[in-house]
């Protein structure tokens, strides 16, 4: 198996952890690309150049969560919650739709400042707030090993992202459970690995 990735991308830091959560890290290629790129290794594959791209064979899967289900079935375990659990997916809806929002205002402020949309980060702020209040009155630290899910990992990308761009800088002292439980997964040597670094930025293609 292929995995085409930066190593900043959110949906990608989440592929990766759960293969390695899953016992495939071992299985899993990396080939680390650019973004945007018209030379992207990539675009022969899948002619939109988007990653995470999953290459298993002539299979091509992109998408995290549909990769996540792969892996899944691959290794046994599970992380995505499968259809029928509607509660489940519901969950994992809200901390995708978060991680979305938090990835969207983090590209923007990689652009030039005299670029950026004041109005497009004025919602973000307003949105990823929203989220943080929700997750911080649900979520809990666990007492034991953090579980591995599809649902947890979005947020911890998500949060990852917001700590590595300044986001939202004081999160951690006004939602404290959500800091808490943020921790927890901190400790797990693929998430703390695998989280942003500036070694690893490149700048958008234009």
């Amino acid at each position: 198996m292929k995995l085409y990735y930066t190593p900043n991308s959110p949906y990608a830091r989440i592929c990766r952890i759960a293969a390695i959560e899953s016992g495939l890290g071992d299985a899993m290629e990396l080939d680390w690309v650019g973004l945007r790129t018209p030379d992207s290794p990539v675009i022969p594959v899948s002619p939109l150049g988007r990653i995470p791209l999953l290459v298993d064979g002539d299979l091509v899967l992109s998408e995290a969560r549909h990769i996540c289900a792969y892996l899944d079935e691959k290794s046994g375990k599970r992380t995505v919650a499968p259809y029928g659990d509607w509660q489940a997916v519901s969950a994992e809806a809200q901390s995708l739709a978060f991680l979305d929002v938090v990835t969207v205002w983090s590209r923007e402020m990689r652009r030039p400042e005299e670029e950026r949309s004041r109005s497009l980060l004025e919602v973000a702020d307003i949105q990823v707030r929203r989220g943080l209040a929700h997750l911080n009155s649900t979520v809990k630290a666990p007492a034991g090993a953090p579980p591995i899910s599809f649902d947890a990992l979005c947020v911890v990308a998500a949060l990852g992202m917001m700590q590595f761009y300044a986001l939202a800088p004081d999160w951690r002292q006004s939602y404290p459970a959500l800091a808490a439980w943020s921790d927890a997964y901190d400790t797990i040597a693929s998430v703390a690995d695998s989280a942003p670094s500036q070694d690893a930025l490149r700048p958008l293609a234009p």
